[in-house]
């Protein structure tokens, strides 16, 4: 079951295995309940480093919309933690779309520390040292 925490910072996710569609869909309803409105400046920490693949390409829409929802809400960094190199392509690709992108960074989380990187990254911006498949895009 996919965990949700609010906190003063932002929201931390969690997704201890590979999520299914009704566990993305209950995150979504989750959601739009914790963040009814605008929110200035936020984060959010994405721990998929216990899904051992790539996401379900069924469930892509899903984690679109989820991503959507969190930028309109006042999103503004999103660090995701994986161990899995397609699923940071992935995700890439789906912030890429939801236009999250500049804010995101996938943290390999089989590095030391990763939690304490995403963190970093999600509440204040700074910059992790571990990325996952590469540094961020510099492009603009």
């Amino acid at each position: 079951m996919i965990r949700m925490e609010d906190a003063s910072w932002g929201i931390r996710i969690e997704m201890p295995g590979p999520p299914s569609r009704q566990e993305l869909s209950k995150l979504l309803d989750d959601l739009r309940k914790t963040l009814p409105s605008a929110r200035p400046f936020f984060g959010v920490i994405l721990d998929m480093s216990a899904v051992p693949g790539p996401i379900n390409p069924e469930l892509r829409d899903l984690l679109l919309h989820a991503e959507r929802l969190l930028q309109t809400r006042g999103m503004v960094r999103l660090a995701a933690c994986m161990s899995n190199g397609l699923a940071a392509s992935q995700i890439r690709r789906l912030t890429s779309e939801s236009g999250v992108g500049p804010g995101l960074r996938c943290i390999d989380s089989r590095t030391s520390g990763w939690q304490r990187a995403a963190e970093h990254w999600a509440v204040s911006g700074h910059e992790p040292e571990d990325f996952l498949s590469g540094p961020p895009s510099t492009t603009t």
